[in-house]
């Protein structure tokens, strides 16, 4: 395959996987079936399947293993049929529109992990020894920040 239609394939799947759950869903699925509905016998049965069980993502979910099945399975139907490439470019470019006053931002971390972010503006973050040690030496045995302290009369 060659460099571009996988690059498509990609792209595609990704606004597809990116769509699940959100209000761009219908229109996401409408567009995918247009994909399926050229793929040859058992396949497009599969990829029906697929589709309309991925319908039930939730909102900011992307599992990786959902955004390379349709990966592969958009790269492997480009092969087939490079005709379906602006099928997919449609897809590829679905794209909410844009609402003034109107911010969505999902951040999730698990296990031991953070998350710093900011929706808009900037942020600025310290981290490492030299700050930590910081901090807890600015604390006096009841929590309270040593800093005030030497400030009140």
């Amino acid at each position: 395959m060659n460099e571009e239609l996988a690059e498509l394939a990609a792209s595609g799947a990704t606004a597809l996987v990116s769509a699940m759950g959100t209000d761009l869903w219908q229109e996401a699925r409408r567009l995918m079936s247009g994909v399926i509905a050229q793929a040859r016998g058992s396949r497009r049965k599969e990829l029906s399947v697929a589709l309309d069980r991925s319908s039930t993502a939730t909102r900011g979910a992307v599992d990786a293993s959902v955004l390379h099945y349709w990966t592969e399975a958009l790269a492997q139907l480009l092969e087939r049929n490079p005709a379906l490439a602006q099928d997919v470019m449609a897809l590829a470019s679905l794209r909410a529109t844009e609402q003034p006053g109107v911010a969505i931002q999902v951040n999730s971390a698990t296990h031991s992990g953070e998350v710093f972010a900011v929706l808009h503006g900037s942020q600025h973050f310290a981290s490492g020894p030299k700050s930590r040690d910081r901090d807890s030496h600015d604390r006096d045995s009841r929590g309270r920040d040593s800093r005030d302290a030497e400030e009140r009369p």
